[in-house]
């Protein structure tokens, strides 16, 4: 009972589980539309600089790490 699980990318069944899996969201479709534009102006824009670029996350708490969720992080 002291094993706490925690998952990433949020997947559909993640909630559907018998102990329904806390896990981080990410906000996927973002990321393609992002690495998409950035392929393509490095592509047409060889030269251009690195750069760093940081997309946010949301936990969603349930009930795979011994927290009671509250039903607004559970959905």
């Amino acid at each position: 009972d002291k094993t706490k699980i925690v998952g990433i990318d949020d997947v559909k069944y993640a909630s559907l589980l018998p102990i329904p899996l806390t896990t981080q969201h990410q906000p996927c479709l973002d990321l393609g539309r992002i690495a998409m534009a950035t392929m393509i102006d490095r592509l047409e824009h060889p030269g251009l600089p690195t750069r760093d670029i940081s997309l946010g996350c949301r936990l969603v708490v349930r009930k795979s790490c011994g927290a009671q969720p509250s039903p607004s992080m559970s959905a």
